[in-house]
């Protein structure tokens, strides 16, 4: 396989599994930062983290694909990605991750669609097994729409 045709990915661990992100979706990867919390937000919307002088909203997507929520452990991460959409209000969604997300190459040689796909919402666009490992691909176009409604019904 060419480099024409691989992908650099981020595999990015979270309670139930992994998310997978083109490397480029990823501004950066940080510590773990309290999140400010917002008043009558769902569960899955922890609270805006201060980033570069920004306020980030930080999600947890094991609660947004109605997973367990993630226990916060001491390897605790968060991905900063980047919105996607045509001028988004937010350039940046922050997501919780369980410890160091790691590179990959992605190649056809080494995804594959998953044989047994989960019932996870809108929020995962495809469900795949990269060197045998299940990972989720989030929907950016419906994630980011969905991070911006509950923000707008918080009060905080």
């Amino acid at each position: 396989m060419t480099q024409a045709n691989e992908i650099r990915a981020v595999l990015i661990p979270i309670n139930s599994g992994l998310l997978l992100l083109p490397n480029a979706s990823v501004a950066e990867i940080v510590g773990y930062l309290e999140p400010e919390g917002q008043v009558n937000s769902p569960d899955w919307l922890l609270g805006m983290v201060s980033w570069r002088g920004q306020e980030v909203p930080l999600v947890c997507f094991d609660s947004l694909i109605g997973k367990p929520p993630e226990k916060r452990g001491v390897r605790a991460r968060i991905a900063i990605c980047n919105a996607i959409g045509k001028n988004p209000p937010r350039p940046y969604i922050a997501m919780l991750a369980q410890s160091i997300p790691r590179l990959a190459r992605v190649t056809e040689e080494v995804i594959e669609a998953d044989p047994e796909p989960q019932e996870l919402g809108e929020a995962v666009i495809e469900q795949v097994l990269v060197k045998g490992e299940n990972a989720w691909i989030p929907d950016f176009d419906k994630v980011e729409p969905l991070v911006e409604m509950a923000l707008s019904q918080t009060d905080g």
